[in-house]
């Protein structure tokens, strides 16, 4: 579990989901067994930066998903089919809220959560409050 201190040490960006597709990316190492990840890009249109320089109103981020039949019109793709399943982030183009977001570099032109893939994601991409107050720490 990261604090909101560990995070808000990377680049603070507000933005909502513009566009949401499917990679032609697997991978079995992040996740040991016979389970398969798909990667996926989301675009964000970026409203307010927090932290950070970004001259680009746009950002795309990578993640992974379970390799499920249903792609990314299915929830099920980030929550795993049982219990001891790793929560992934799930996000569709429709999705309409404003997120917060905590980022690491992925490559020349994309970003990753900076906690991670995996159950921690959630807190590097999270749905804005309105009432949610931030400290930038140097």
């Amino acid at each position: 579990m990261w604090t909101e201190e560990e995070l808000q040490k990377y680049s603070q960006l507000i933005g909502t989901v513009t566009s949401v597709r499917d990679l032609d990316e697997t991978n079995t190492v992040l996740w040991p067994g016979g389970s398969k990840l798909l990667g996926v890009e989301a675009t964000f249109e970026i409203s307010k930066v927090l932290k950070g320089d970004y001259t680009n109103r746009t950002v795309v981020l990578h993640y992974y998903r379970w390799d499920t039949p249903y792609r990314t019109s299915d929830p099920a793709s980030a929550n795993g089919d049982d219990i001891n399943s790793q929560v992934l982030i799930y996000l569709t183009p429709t999705n309409n809220n404003q997120f917060v977001l905590y980022l690491v570099g992925d490559g020349a032109s994309r970003y990753a959560p900076v906690s991670g893939q995996f159950d921690t994601a959630y807190q590097a991409v999270r749905v804005f409050q309105k009432n949610e107050h931030f400290i930038i720490v140097a």
